[in-house]
């Protein structure tokens, strides 16, 4: 049988992330990946010098792809509320298969569990940033942002949506945003 070649540390973590779309937090073990991918335990800890550090490389990439990278694209945008159109397409047009499995590992993991309030604090004041930006004051920014983000956490257990749910979706949720003129609550 020839020997398999050595995967990058990139690959091991998109493995990583697959895996715990697929099967949960707890098939991320070097042993179980190495076997899955046809490579010695030595291909892992040629790049994770445990399976500790593997655990961060994949939280810091989740935390990347479906957060930092959907904020960082929005924040050129100029007008708050084309922002606000585009972020809820994003989010509720492509429901994150991580989300869950990531949350259902924080309630076992301390590492994880750090990265869920981090994301939670990060995307939470991102929403009330933009709601602020549109006239929201403060406290109705804030509890209209926890609103729309338990939404977006509930509907991310749902299935994906068509293009005329998602076009209702965002039309409801963007006049729930709405503006000081449209009324607060």
């Amino acid at each position: 049988m020839p020997r398999a070649a050595r995967l990058s540390a990139e690959r091991w973590v998109e493995i990583g992330l697959e895996t715990l779309a697929q099967e949960g937090y707890v098939a991320l073990k070097a042993d179980q990946l190495s076997r899955a991918q046809g490579v010695t335990r030595g291909s892992f800890y040629y790049h994770f010098e445990n399976v500790a550090d593997f655990h961060a490389a994949v939280i810091a990439r989740w935390k990347h792809v479906a957060t930092n990278q959907v904020i960082a694209g929005l924040l050129d945008q100029a007008d708050p509320r084309k922002a606000l159109e585009s972020l809820f397409r994003t989010a509720f047009g492509h429901p994150e298969s991580l989300e869950w499995p990531m949350r259902f590992w924080a309630e076992n993991e301390a590492l994880a569990r750090a990265a869920i309030d981090e994301i939670d604090t990060r995307r939470i004041g991102f929403l009330e940033q933009l709601l602020g930006a549109i006239g929201h004051a403060p406290p109705i920014a804030r509890r209209k942002a926890q609103l729309i983000y338990d939404c977006y956490l509930g509907s991310s257990l749902r299935r994906r949506l068509n293009p005329a749910e998602l076009d209702g979706l965002v039309a409801e949720l963007l006049q729930l945003a709405g503006t000081p003129a449209t009324g607060d609550w």
